[in-house]
């Protein structure tokens, strides 16, 4: 091959290249970059004006991705609803659903841009190709380029203040002849009246200013006497302080006393005394216990002591009736009934505490149940008497049973 015919190939063949990557940077195309694919949803009324296929997407002013698709909203009805602008952004950006993106269009022609000032990151993740929508925000079209990328979001608020200021600004010359005309009108008035009326102060003023100088004079003169007072005064105050400086003394001596010596008594007397109501406390206890348990005995020695009175007063008046019955001697089948009266009484009686043992344990069981359960001293004390009543009963059954079982005496016999 020639090498004329090589170099024309080469020619060709370079040809060819940069024309294919002239029409990918006229078609904008980005081949060696992978994207990730969101949706921005513009209003009707803000609109779209200057974006197009290809245009840049920037992420705070750094472009890093393309628009790729515009798709109108129609309704059912034929009204255009909203605007879906596609873009291809960096996969390495991670896009939430609060992102803040702009419109804004150059300064000079009519193209225009997407730029992203907030990817946010409080609301979820947006995960790219799914169908959540990205709210592009109102902007101000060039307003928003002049102001920059911080101030964008504000451009409708400005231009808004704007107008209001123009509607202020129409209102003055009004709120002037119907607000500021009067109050300029009344100061006047009062500057008037206050020339007319300074003749007639100004000798008021004049009398008050002498009679204060007056009254500063007089001060100056008993200031100068109280100065003289005190320096007439100055030993007896200095003695009045030494004095008040011992007493100080005196009363922080008297302070650390009570505290060294008053204080650790008292609390010793408060310790004494809380444990003699301890005592007295447990003493109480005590008391209570017994009563609760000899409440049947004390019942019973009450009615005995009824009894006994009882007894010795047909005693007494037996006496008074015969009383040569003191000096009776009495034979032997007297003496066999005695015993047998005696026997059958210590019976009775320890019949009585057995029954006044079994009352008593039946009011512990209703009054105090639960105690009698858990207090293992106060169910052995119980016990005790219980088993005490028990024994002295069964020893006189035991001495009845005896003196029932004696042989009978020689008189009885004969007088059967």
């Amino acid at each position: 091959m020639s090498g004329a015919a090589i170099k024309t190939g080469f020619f060709v063949l370079s040809g060819v290249v940069l024309f294919f990557f002239v029409w990918i940077i006229i078609a904008k195309l980005d081949l060696f970059t992978s994207n990730s694919q969101y949706t921005i949803r513009f209003s009707v009324t803000d609109g779209i004006t200057g974006l197009a296929k290809g245009s840049d997407v920037q992420v705070g002013g750094l472009s890093r991705g393309k628009v790729s698709q515009i798709i109108p909203k129609i309704g059912d009805d034929g009204a255009l609803l909203e605007l879906h602008v596609v873009i291809n952004l960096d996969k390495n950006l991670r896009v939430y659903e609060d992102a803040t993106v702009l419109r804004i269009m150059t300064l000079l022609g009519s193209t225009a841009t997407l730029n992203f000032t907030s990817l946010g990151g409080e609301k979820p993740l947006i995960e790219p190709g799914s169908d959540v929508l990205i709210q592009a925000m109102p902007s101000s079209g060039v307003l928003a380029a002049i102001l920059g990328p911080y101030n964008a979001t504000k451009a409708d608020q400005i231009i808004q203040d704007l107008v209001d200021f123009g509607d202020l600004l129409a209102r003055v010359p009004k709120d002037y002849d119907t607000k500021v005309v009067p109050i300029l009108d009344n100061a006047g008035s009062v500057a008037a009246d206050l020339r007319t009326d300074y003749s007639e102060w100004r000798g008021k003023i004049g009398g008050a200013l002498t009679s204060a100088q007056g009254a500063m004079g007089k001060l100056d003169t008993s200031m100068g006497d109280v100065q003289g007072l005190l320096q007439r005064n100055a030993p007896k105050i200095d003695t009045t302080i030494a004095n008040l400086d011992s007493a100080s003394a005196t009363a922080n001596d008297a302070l650390k006393h009570i505290s060294a010596e008053t204080v650790p008594l008292v609390d010793s007397a408060l310790r004494k005394a809380e444990s003699a109501v301890d005592g007295f406390g447990k003493s109480i206890d005590i008391v209570h216990d017994l009563l609760l348990q000899r409440s049947p005995d004390i019942s019973e020695m009450l009615s005995n002591l009824r009894t006994t009175a009882s007894q010795l007063k047909l005693a007494s008046m037996e006496i008074r009736r015969s009383p040569w019955k003191i000096l009776y001697q009495p034979n032997s089948d007297q003496v066999a009934h005695e015993n047998l009266y005696e026997a059958a009484r210590s019976f009775v009686l320890a019949a009585g505490d057995l029954r006044a043992a079994g009352e008593s344990l039946r009011l512990v069981v209703e009054r105090d149940p639960g105690r009698y359960e858990t207090d293992a001293k106060f169910r052995e004390s119980v016990q005790l008497m219980v088993t005490d009543a028990l024994a002295k009963y069964e020893q006189a059954q035991q001495q009845l049973n005896s003196v029932l079982l004696s042989p009978a005496p020689a008189g009885e016999s004969k007088a059967r």
